[in-house]
């Protein structure tokens, strides 16, 4: 089974993760499926007149994944996707712009309203205009006005973090969980010594 353009299961299952070589080896089979999936897709509509949606669309994908690998999990489970955005939007780099309030109004008027009805619900707007913050509520506070692209390279600046985190041996924590999520991928059952 291909699992990026570069890797295989096959080349996930050769690994026994018993020296850095091998770690790097595995980040790198990570690191190239989400460039090809997410990344690149993401690097050649960016620039679109009205690609926002579909922007936000594989953000709030990524996202979510991204959640996934950081708690171990191999796919969200039901009921808990609002609380793997919050937690994402507030625990990451993005914490830096959102708090409570604004995350779980991202998730519902944004994250779900695309997601599910390809429309932003509520007041909320996504725009590319310079000069505005990430994240600011709209002008009745019921809302939010999100600027794609600051939020985007805060997308892309987090998933380096986790990247960075993955390369670090010290980080056993950080792997362990990755693994879980990584294993179920690319459906193997090994024993991870």
């Amino acid at each position: 089974m291909r699992i990026s353009t570069k890797y295989t299961s096959a080349d996930w299952k050769n690994l026994t993760f018993k020296n850095e070589d091998e770690w790097r080896t595995a980040v790198d089979i990570f690191k190239d499926r989400i460039k090809v999936r997410f990344i690149e897709p993401i690097s050649r509509i960016e620039s679109c007149d009205y690609a926002g949606f579909a922007v936000m669309a594989l953000d709030c994908l990524l996202i979510e994944m991204l959640q996934q690998f950081r708690m171990g999990v191999y796919k969200t489970p039901t009921g808990q996707s609002k609380s793997f955005f919050v937690s994402f939007l507030t625990e990451t780099a993005f914490g830096k712009y959102f708090d409570q309030r604004k995350a779980e109004l991202f998730y519902r008027q944004i994250r779900c309203g695309i997601l599910h009805q390809a429309e932003l619900r509520g007041s909320s707007k996504v725009l590319t205009s310079n000069g505005i913050p990430l994240v600011s509520y709209s002008d009745d506070e019921r809302g939010l006005i999100v600027n794609r692209k600051a939020f985007h390279r805060v997308l892309m600046k987090e998933f380096n973090n986790y990247i960075k985190a993955l390369r670090d041996p010290s980080r056993t924590d950080v792997r362990e969980l990755f693994l879980k999520k990584m294993m179920t991928i690319c459906r193997t059952a090994c024993e991870i010594i």
